[in-house]
């Protein structure tokens, strides 16, 4: 029980961050096109940035449906994995001054080695919940993974938020 709980907990957590970035590109999406066009190299037009959020937000629903939550979990994993690639790309270029985008188009929080870490992080529990799919057989089960994915949500914002305050004491952010 213990195990189903933590990986359902990891998937509704996933899909709450996963389903809230999507919403803010469709919605903003003309806040998210110089910083993926930073990411990619190359011009973006705002289509490009609502179909990115409209992926992201049906691999958030896959998450929670229980015949599509593995493939959602990989989708989102693989897409962690990219998103932290494209960070690394920046930071070895020295783009230490590009906003990440992670928690919306006018956060502050810059890209830094802690985000990259950050997502192989979430990847890796995501992975989790491919591997051993959770046996969600009860309402206490499903009680307690809402209630620690809700945890884990209010930990990744209090996270990021340390990490952008880090940011600004070091002069990362402009």
């Amino acid at each position: 029980m213990l195990t189903s709980v933590l990986l359902a907990g990891i998937a509704v957590f996933v899909c709450a961050i996963f389903f809230h970035a999507g919403y803010s590109k469709c919605r903003h999406s003309a806040g998210y096109v110089d910083i993926m066009a930073a990411y990619l190299g190359r011009p973006v037009t705002n289509r490009a940035v609502s179909a990115t959020g409209f992926v992201e937000m049906v691999l958030a629903l896959m998450l929670i449906v229980p015949t599509t939550r593995a493939l959602g979990a990989l989708g989102c994993s693989l897409l962690l994995v990219l998103y932290a690639l494209f960070m690394w790309r920046q930071i070895q270029t020295g783009r230490s001054d590009l906003r990440c985008g992670c928690s919306g188009p006018a956060a502050e929080t810059r890209v830094g080695p802690e985000l990259v870490w950050r997502n192989a992080l979430v990847a890796a529990g995501l992975l989790g919940v491919v591997a051993v799919e959770p046996a969600v057989t009860s309402w206490a089960v499903i009680f307690l993974a809402l209630v620690f994915g809700l945890f884990l949500v209010l930990v990744y914002l209090s996270v990021d938020q340390i990490i952008a305050n880090r940011q600004r004491l070091v002069g990362w952010s402009v």
